[in-house]
């Protein structure tokens, strides 16, 4: 896939408009997951296709605090 808005993909797009920290990016992940567990099939395949699509790591390093002080 080509980069979009500045992320690797538009599913890694979609999720980084819900976060705003790393805990933020590791609930989304964890809830996703547990919700495509619980619905039926084909909308389980959907979901975690969609999910499997999204560059986890990368979002956790982007909203990873800032170790630097000042």
């Amino acid at each position: 896939m080509t980069e979009y808005n500045g992320w690797p993909n538009r599913f890694t797009w979609t999720i980084s408009l819900y976060c705003e920290s790393r805990e933020d990016v590791l609930s989304l992940r964890e809830y996703l997951e547990e919700i495509a567990a619980s619905l039926p099939l084909p909308a389980s395949d959907l979901l975690e296709s969609a999910i499997g699509e999204v560059n986890w790591c990368e979002l956790e390093r982007a909203f990873a605090p800032d170790d630097k002080t000042d």
